[in-house]
């Protein structure tokens, strides 16, 4: 049974290695260097995004590491909701108060600010977008999205996740503490600024 078990793993690594190479990989187009962040709005309204999610936590909204964004965004004309109620380990609630802000403003763009937590809320968000009838739970493993999502902006503001350039999101069922890996090549944002000013505004142990 062990030996059994230990060919299917190999098995399925080697069909996977393989079959990576295949696979539509792409990067992030990047607004990089200091005070990047401030290109951001003219490029969202570029995009003719008109009603923007920005998917982030309440830690970073209180450091008033948003205002810049947001004040850009005015002054862009580019609406935007603020959903700020991401936890440090992003569960399926988390996610499905976001899709709802999502549907109530009708937004038609996502926007992660912050760390991994942020980015995996907001990947998911956007796969319930272009998966309305298929749950967290059911998204869970590889390849189950396979669908493009909203436009998709990611402000990473740690330097430890790269999630900004990732096919992954992990979010958590609270009820179960099971955890639920999402792993699809859509889920890469499309966009990602890398602003090295935005790390100098957290506490000193995350910077």
């Amino acid at each position: 049974m062990k030996t059994l078990r230990k060919l299917y793993c190999r098995t399925f690594q080697f069909i996977m290695y393989t079959g990576s190479y295949a696979l539509p990989w792409r990067q992030p187009a990047l607004l990089e260097g200091e005070n990047a962040l401030r290109e951001l709005p003219d490029l969202i309204a570029g995009k003719q995004c008109r009603s923007l999610l920005v998917v982030t936590d309440a830690q970073l909204v209180s450091l008033g590491l948003l205002d810049p964004l947001l004040e850009g965004l005015k002054k862009a004309q580019v609406h935007y909701t603020v959903f700020s109620n991401v936890q440090p380990n992003p569960t399926i609630d988390n996610v499905e108060e976001a899709l709802a802000l999502y549907h109530q403003n009708n937004c038609d763009s996502l926007l992660a600010f912050g760390g991994g937590s942020s980015m995996d809320c907001a990947k998911a968000c956007g796969a319930r977008v272009v998966k309305p009838n298929k749950s967290v739970s059911k998204m869970r493993g590889l390849f189950k999205v396979l669908h493009k999502l909203p436009p998709f902006f990611a402000v990473p503001t740690t330097a430890g996740t790269g999630s900004e350039t990732t096919v992954a999101a992990v979010i958590t069922d609270s009820r179960t503490h099971h955890k639920y890996p999402i792993n699809d090549i859509s889920l890469i944002p499309r966009w990602a600024v890398l602003d090295p000013t935005l790390t100098a505004g957290l506490p000193k142990h995350i910077t």
